[in-house]
């Protein structure tokens, strides 16, 4: 019977470290994974990861060019960053590759500064497909909501202004749940 309860103990024992570790995807109450983004534009450093936000809400935008709603919500992304400047910061991840052919998108680039000029948004930009297949994202807008100590709130395929109100009260909003290609 003790060596009953002493497995018992450890597996809680472990199953309670192995909760803490960061995942290889965003999961709601799981640290974030620690993102590194080496091109950056519109922000005032060239290179950023997800550890660079600590202490203040980070919201990971994840779009590319031919989805029309990510499109259509930049303009409420940005007045959402303008609504909480000190607290909150918007970076939209924008995808370079192509699932269908694997040639690089460049166009993109090009692409954003249009938008910028034509939607009068502000909102940095990390150009990046190599985090889309890392955290297996497929279906855009896929949003990664992350808090100051790191963890992640919420991953969705929209924020509000009214949501992050709720965060920094201290609550959790409802939010509509994205997956990722691994149906996570």
């Amino acid at each position: 019977m003790n060596k009953f309860i002493s497995a018992i103990l450890l597996l809680l024992t472990f199953s309670g470290a192995v909760a803490q570790q960061p995942s290889a995807y965003a999961l709601v109450g799981l640290p974030c994974p620690d993102i590194n983004f080496n091109e950056v534009s519109f922000y005032s450093k060239k290179k950023v990861s997800v550890a660079d936000f600590k202490g203040q809400w980070l919201i990971l935008d994840f779009w590319n060019r031919h989805c029309g709603t990510c499109i259509g919500k930049m303009p409420a992304t940005d007045s959402l960053q303008q609504k909480f400047p000190e607290q909150v910061k918007v970076l939209l991840v924008g995808y370079t590759g192509s699932q269908y052919t694997h040639r690089p998108d460049n166009s993109i680039r090009t692409f954003y500064k249009d938008l910028r000029k034509r939607l009068h948004i502000d909102l940095p930009i990390a150009y990046d497909s190599v985090a889309f297949h890392r955290l297996a994202i497929g279906a855009c807008p896929y949003i990664i909501v992350v808090d100051p100590k790191g963890i992640v709130r919420g991953v969705t395929t929209r924020i509000e202004s009214r949501d992050m109100t709720v965060f920094l009260a201290g609550r959790q909003p409802v939010l509509e749940k994205a997956t990722n290609k691994k149906g996570i």
